[in-house]
């Protein structure tokens, strides 16, 4: 009886430690692996419904439940409001379950932690993938007497001050570009900021200012209509269409920034969990009913991974800080 008991207690402590060990599995590797998701997820975007972003998170959560284990779907609940601090603050304090995460781009990320003292930073949330990325380009009137970005870089630097260039905004992402030009050229330009790409173009147009940096997206209308020329692309990467236009990079000058959009979690959210939302929004990104309406939007996608996104994001904030510091924006 004895050596049964023993066999007995030996089968039932090895039963009782594998147990302990499938907890222990599970407490590591989370629950996404084999049962995230378990219900509908929201996506918050940080802007009013219609603009780039949204409609571009619309296109994703379009085919989501096609990639999604279980084959739930994706909500997008848009929260607008302090030039997307707002909607990005809500994702950085939602419970990191998986269950609420966020669409962000480069301005609440990278330029308003520093304007505004924002509750988060880019190294406070997780980064899932980039989705889209735009460069901006520097456009001039049809008439202007600058063919070429050689042209126009020997008049701005013989004449300081006198080039008047509109962009979306102070303090945005085409503003601190073209600061972090003149902090590497020593050159001297006139910024005239607007309420928006369509409202900076019209400027143009109209013969307010000389030139207008804004999204390739938003002047490749009048570019392909002849109405305005582009003398150079301040991003990373050159735009389908203007394959032609060279970036600053190429000319000499260390400068390229692009409007990019990406998915965040909060902070602490699970990698397994971070794993489950990539794999399948990867494959979304990838569908062509997502390509077609991209395409429709004039933007491609551009994928990076949740490393990959965390060094552009990291990039971005560095470099703006350093140009808002120059800009005399912040302190």
């Amino acid at each position: 009886m004895n050596l049964v008991f023993k066999k007995l207690a030996v089968v039932g402590f090895a039963a009782l430690l594998a147990v302990g060990c499938s907890k222990n599995d599970v407490a590591n590797n989370g629950e996404a692996a084999s049962n995230f998701p378990k219900r509908d997820i929201e996506i918050i975007v940080p802007y009013a419904p219609g603009g780039t972003t949204d409609t571009a998170s619309r296109a994703l959560t379009s085919v989501i439940s096609d990639y999604l284990p279980n084959g739930y779907n994706v909500t997008v609940v848009n929260k607008e409001g302090g030039a997307g601090v707002i909607g990005t603050t809500e994702v950085f304090n939602a419970k990191p379950d998986g269950y609420k995460i966020g669409m962000t781009t480069v301005g609440p990320m990278t330029i308003k932690p520093h304007t505004d003292n924002t509750a988060y930073s880019p190294d406070t949330v997780e980064p899932i993938m980039q989705v889209v990325a735009t460069p901006n380009v520097l456009v001039v009137q049809k008439d202007a007497p600058w063919k070429t970005y050689e042209e126009w870089f020997e008049y701005v630097k013989a004449n300081p001050d006198k080039f008047t260039y509109s962009t979306t905004g102070a303090g945005l992402t085409q503003h601190i570009t073209m600061e972090a030009f003149s902090a590497k050229t020593g050159v001297k330009l006139k910024h005239v900021p607007y309420e928006g790409g369509a409202p900076a173009l019209a400027a143009l147009l109209g013969g307010h200012v000389q030139g207008a940096v804004i999204q390739t997206v938003e002047a490749m209308p009048q570019i392909e209509s002849g109405q305005i020329r582009a003398l150079v692309n301040t991003g990373s990467f050159k735009s389908k269409g203007l394959e032609d236009v060279p970036l600053l990079k190429e000319k000499g000058v260390d400068v390229a920034s692009d409007v990019w959009t990406g998915l965040i979690a909060p902070p602490d959210t699970p990698k397994d969990v971070i794993n489950v939302l990539h794999d399948s929004f990867k494959k979304a990104l990838e569908d062509q009913k997502v390509i077609d309406t991209f395409a429709k939007l004039g933007v491609e996608p551009s994928y990076a991974g949740p490393e990959d996104f965390a060094e552009i994001m990291k990039k971005d904030y560095d470099l703006n800080k350093e140009v808002l510091k120059a800009a005399g924006i912040i302190k």
